[in-house]
């Protein structure tokens, strides 16, 4: 059984965070090699494959089939040929049987969505990282290779599920690329670069792998098939940050709405006018940014990209009227959530979801996100009666974000 509280921590053991976090990421690769193949016991496993494509509603969207030939040309195939089917239509169990029989590589995309272990383990990943966590599986057949060398604009740590692969990894083609940096490595890379692997290990399973963005790397089975999860982690980077920063202070001043100098292309006075008052927006953009209202812009983008989590919440939701001060609730799982004040109101975001009320809730609703554990109605804080925090409390438990203990 898979257990709820599989962490990032349990993700890297035996390496603790701070030397992963010190040495590795987005530095190097790291090989962790533990011979407790149940390790991810509960996660997913060989038999979960034929019920994932049966029952989850996988379309042809959602998945590739894949292997590549020996001068790495990659011979792909989409169960029925490009432009011919539905990417909206759900192909038959049978078509992903003779593709695998045909030496292909099934990958399966955002494996979260589909799986209630793997969307709790990437949300576990997510509370920790404070970056979105996403699930790719990989099933190959014996003796095979999916895709070719190749580097990815996100972080990865590989979890060996069932049978054995074999990796190599290579010196970073691209320092940690941007998503429109993903491109096929060139003929001449391939032939210098693929000479001299940093790694090259047969992972079994339990083990794991982590390869920062950038780092070329490719893997192929031998005398046994393979059943794998990739955990990519698309980061946030400072850019990021920084255009929600440059957002915030757009909205706040008007200089830089306004248009860059007319003929600024073709004539040299406009030109240098152009530069010049660059120059200015950009001292003003360093001296008078708002950091926290870009940080507040980023953590929304982040926790609205999120999904809730299933628990069972319909089972609850008979009770609200039952509840009084003395009733226990607590944040549902999963549940990461940040509070925002925008003059008189203010909002409590979750995944996919938020309320909002007036000002004088904001104590309470800064209570409720920083709280992990249960606590009773009454605890809530600065409320003028105990009738408006059963209210609040009756609000938030059919919004979703709490639940009764």
């Amino acid at each position: 059984m898979f257990s709820s509280n599989f962490d990032f921590e349990k993700l890297i053991q035996p390496i603790d965070t701070e030397t992963f976090f010190k040495e590795y990421w987005e530095q190097q690769c790291l090989v962790v090699s533990r011979k407790e193949t149940d390790y991810y016991s509960g996660l997913f496993s060989m038999k979960d494959v034929d019920s994932l494509i049966r029952f989850s509603g996988i379309r042809y969207s959602d998945f590739n089939v894949s292997k590549v030939a020996d001068d790495f040309s990659n011979q792909g195939n989409k169960l029925g040929g490009k432009g011919s089917i539905d990417p909206n239509a759900s192909p038959s169990i049978y078509q992903f049987y003779d593709a695998y029989n045909q030496g292909n590589t099934l990958c399966i995309f955002h494996l979260q969505q589909h799986w209630e272990a793997i969307a709790t383990l990437c949300r576990n990943l997510e509370k920790y990282l404070n970056h979105p966590a996403n699930v790719n599986l990989y099933l190959t057949p014996k003796t095979a290779q999916g895709f070719p060398p190749h580097f990815d604009t996100h972080d990865v740590f590989v979890l060996q599920l069932s049978g054995t692969k074999l990796w190599r990894t290579y010196d970073s083609y691209w320092d940690l690329p941007m998503p429109e940096d993903a491109q096929r490595l060139p003929q001449e890379v391939l032939r210098e670069q693929l000479k001299a692997p940093n790694h090259e290990v047969e992972l079994k399973p339990g083990d794991m792998l982590y390869i920062p963005r950038g780092f070329v790397h490719e893997a192929k089975t031998l005398d046994t098939s393979s059943l794998h999860i990739t955990v990519g982690i698309p980061v946030y980077r400072w850019v990021d940050l920084i255009q929600k920063a440059l957002t915030s202070i757009v909205q706040q001043n008007v200089e830089f709405r306004k248009a860059v100098p007319v003929s600024f292309l073709r004539d040299d006075d406009a030109r240098t006018q152009t530069k010049n008052q660059l120059k200015d927006l950009l001292k003003t953009f360093a001296s008078s940014v708002d950091i926290d209202d870009a940080v507040e812009r980023l953590t929304i983008k982040f926790i609205g990209s999120l999904s809730p989590l299933a628990d069972s919440h319909f089972s609850k939701l008979d009770d609200l009227q039952q509840i009084d001060l003395d009733t226990h609730v607590v944040k549902r799982q999963g549940m990461i959530c940040t509070t925002v004040r925008k003059g008189d109101v203010v909002m409590i975001q979750f995944p996919q979801n938020r309320v909002e009320g007036p000002a004088y809730v904001e104590p309470a609703f800064r209570f409720i996100a920083e709280s992990e554990a249960a606590f009773p109605i009454k605890s809530l804080p600065d409320f003028a009666s105990d009738n408006s925090k059963i209210v609040l409390v009756r609000r938030l438990l059919k919004e979703g974000l709490l639940t009764i203990v």
